[in-house]
């Protein structure tokens, strides 16, 4: 080798180091993300204590690799809160972070690691956030459970809150509290007081080494009755994982304010995948920041007594109290232009050493796990809500007539007809144009769900039982009951518009579900020249979204669909093979008798398609059938 040969070599060495290692100064976003889209925006209406809130992330630190407007990652976001951090000490003002849950399943980051979440946690801990509290998904699985209470509420000690969850440690082999039921804080820079709780809403799915105690009964419990009464409180804050509008929140209100009817209480819920703000009272409010990355929730609330500035104390003493109190709220879009916006700087001034440092982490779990691993090329964008069902463009429609025909087979049960029922909450995300990944698997189908069945039931029951998990037309009359065996089949986002849980203004321009021909979130008259995206109207009015974008129509889809897989003869069979995802077999058994399924659930059904769940069966069909020569 010449010596030229040698210092060409050392020296395209030592430009992928730079390349590879020096952090962007432009863009810190993972590599394939796309750069955001100037659009308009509103500014922040900072406060005495301020908040940055994220809920129902559900492993997207890698933010969006696919939509411009959500592209930022958690080391952006990292930066974010330093630099709102530094601003906030700057105005001699407090700024709090807060995380409410749904931190797992539900991207390629969490779900294809084995045992699953081992990057998620490592990456999820760089960011300070001071309080936090655990969703629904952290209990569904005992590993899940486990992990949340030995790393997840270990790596953010002293900042992790379950004032009505119990876990069973086996050191001891006794439950106990997963986290501190409650917290008393005082902010660093005005001395605001502040006692803080951490609830789930009264979730049953949980885990056998979990307990979840009913929100209305833990409100009576000492502890919390002792909590409410501390009178050396500013500010009562309840964090947690239930919709802003649920009942366990109200309840929550309730109990604090029949004994404390002076003193602001701030909540901070998720679980619905929506941006939303409720108003309980003239002191109390409560916001939803959205989900997978999509959206950093901003509140700021102003009027609180002080003491470490008195003057303001003084001034805010002598107001009353419904007239001093300044509550604000506003969904950021997770991209860097908005945290440019909002911080005051640039792409130069912006990125921290510590952000930067947390995206090349992400970046190179990703590449440990082959998330951008090619499996198929899609043909054309497949939407959740945003294209009518049945239709072409609707990711439900193509599960229904393509993928379910021709994938659900099973070997034992060769020759037996089917009718297979998959819930629409089964699927999570919409699939883009182009390049399917590995990621993009977990993305849309992220659950270890198998399928299960009962034998020979006749085709017409079976073919009805969609009807009465969907609610058909002429389907019985008893509305309540029914509807609190099927409502949760739905995707949550579309499950909050069903059971209605908002305030008198609705949410995202509601107009309430119409028919599948019309969407039940109308988007209205568009501006031009603005990018797609939330428009959201709440308890607080239209200007909640920090950027201004035009409006998208959502339909409605059902809360099943059904596949039949194709048959030789040109008519139904008589009898058939009953298939559904497991997950929901308690509610396929409880409304199979309103379909005139006469079956012992617990004693004649069996696994189907053995070590085959929804997702490995959407990959199986896209490696198939989606050549990428195509697109």
């Amino acid at each position: 080798m010449s010596m030229f040969s040698s210092y060409y070599m050392l020296f395209s060495t030592l430009v992928t180091f730079l390349l590879f290692f020096i952090p962007s100064f432009v863009y810190a976003v993972q590599p394939t993300a796309p750069k955001p889209i100037e659009a308009p925006l509103r500014d922040l209406k900072w406060g005495q204590l301020n908040f940055l809130h994220t809920t129902d992330t559900h492993g997207w630190l890698a933010g969006h690799l696919q939509e411009p407007s959500y592209s930022a990652d958690w080391g952006d976001y990292i930066s974010f809160a330093t630099r709102m951090r530094e601003k906030a000490e700057s105005m001699g003002v407090d700024l709090l972070v807060i995380d409410t849950g749904d931190r797992v399943e539900g991207n390629g980051l969490y779900d294809s690691s084995d045992p699953k979440g081992i990057y998620i946690s490592k990456i999820l801990r760089e960011q300070h956030i001071d309080l936090m509290s655990s969703g629904n998904h952290e209990l569904y699985k005992e590993s899940t459970a486990s992990a949340e209470f030995f790393t997840t509420a270990l790596n953010f000690a002293g900042h992790y809150l379950a004032s009505n969850i119990d876990f069973y440690d086996p050191r001891t082999n006794a439950f106990r509290p997963l986290a501190p039921r409650f917290t008393k804080i005082v902010t660093k820079q005005l001395g605001i007081r502040i006692v803080a709780f951490g609830f789930l809403f009264d979730f049953k799915g949980n885990a056998n080494n979990t307990v979840v105690r009913p929100v209305r009964e833990t409100i009576k419990e000492a502890w919390f009755q002792e909590a409410i009464r501390d009178h050396e409180v500013d500010l009562f804050l309840v964090i947690g994982h239930a919709p802003v509008h649920s009942e366990e929140y109200w309840d929550i209100w309730r109990e604090i304010r029949s004994l404390r009817w002076s003193t602001p209480i701030q909540f901070f819920g998720g679980h619905y995948h929506i941006r939303d703000y409720a108003k309980y009272d003239r002191m109390s409010y409560g916001l939803a920041s959205g989900r997978f990355m999509e959206t950093i929730g901003f509140m700021s609330i102003s009027g609180l007594p002080t003491h470490r500035q008195p003057g303001l104390s003084a001034l805010a003493s002598s107001l009353w109290p419904w007239d001093r109190f300044h509550f604000n709220r506003k969904y950021i879009d997770n991209n860097l232009l908005s945290f440019y916006h909002h911080t005051g700087l640039d792409e130069t001034t912006f990125p921290t050493e510590h952000g930067q440092n947390v995206s090349q982490l992400i970046a190179e779990s990703r590449s440990a796990l082959q998330l951008d691993e090619v499996y198929g090329c899609a043909p054309r964008d497949l939407f959740m809500f945003q294209a009518k069902y049945p239709g072409e463009g609707n990711i439900y429609t193509w599960l229904e007539t393509e993928v379910l025909p021709v994938s659900v087979r099973d070997e034992s049960r060769a020759g037996k007809p089917a009718v297979v029922i998959v819930n629409t909450g089964a699927i999570r995300f919409d699939i883009f144009k182009g390049s399917f990944t590995k990621d993009n698997t977990y993305i849309v189908s992220p659950f270890t769900s198998g399928f299960r069945y009962v034998k020979d039931i006749p085709y017409s029951r079976a073919y009805r039982l969609a009807d009465v998990l969907n609610r058909g037309p002429g389907i019985l009359t008893e509305g309540d009951q029914l509807d609190n065996l099927t409502w949760q089949l739905a995707p949550p986002d579309q499950s909050a518009y069903t059971r209605g849980v908002f305030g008198s203004s609705g949410s995202r321009s509601s107009a309430g579900f119409l028919t599948n021909q019309v969407p039940f979130l109308s988007g209205g008259d568009a501006e031009p020249d603005l990018i797609p995206g939330y428009t959201t109207h709440d308890d607080g009015g239209k200007d909640g979204d920090d950027t201004i974008h035009s409006p998208i129509d959502f339909f409605r889809v059902p809360n099943v669909i059904r596949g039949t897989p194709r048959w030789a003869a040109s008519e139904p069979p008589e009898i058939v093979d009953l298939v559904y995802i497991d997950f929901i077999e308690s509610n396929v058994a409880a409304v199979a008798p309103y379909a005139g399924i006469d079956a012992d659930f617990s004693r004649d059904s069996d696994v189907y398609m053995p070590n085959t769940t929804l997702t490995g069966l959407i990959e199986d069909w896209i490696r198939g059938n989606w050549p990428c020569e195509q697109v």
